[in-house]
């Protein structure tokens, strides 16, 4: 059980940097519009299909974990979709009230604050399981 645990969040590990891989040269491929319209397209969609795999192979490495470290990840997953939410609400009220800044708070960061938002969900809830 230890190998496939390991195995699987290995995985899970090379994915995320495949995705990561594909993530960071389209933002800037498309954010500086070197290529045409189809084939930004294309160059878009590459992203969304190497996180789709991360995230199969990620859901695969939660079933492998123990019940203690399964639990770890999902109040991780809670915590940052619930800051992430409110993150997007305050934006939401700061736009309608005129005071919003594109350039710290566009799409394309909403993702590192997803992210970085997650983790900050993994280590409170490491710290209070003990893991």
């Amino acid at each position: 059980m230890e190998r496939s645990e390991k195995n699987a969040s290995q995985n899970s590990v090379i994915f995320a940097l495949i995705y990561g891989a594909t993530y960071v040269p389209a933002t800037w491929l498309l954010k500086h519009q070197m290529v045409g319209k189809p084939l930004s397209i294309i160059i878009a969609i590459v992203p969304i299909v190497t996180f789709s795999v991360f995230i199969l192979k990620l859901i695969k490495a939660f079933s492998v974990m123990d019940e203690v470290k399964q639990r770890v990840q999902l109040e991780a997953v809670v915590i940052g979709f619930s800051l992430t939410a409110m993150l997007i609400m305050l934006l939401f009220l700061l736009e309608l009230c005129g005071v919003s800044n594109r350039g710290w708070f566009g799409y394309g960061h909403l993702v590192g604050y997803c992210w970085a938002f997650y983790f900050i969900g993994w280590f409170v809830s490491k710290k209070k399981y003990g893991v």
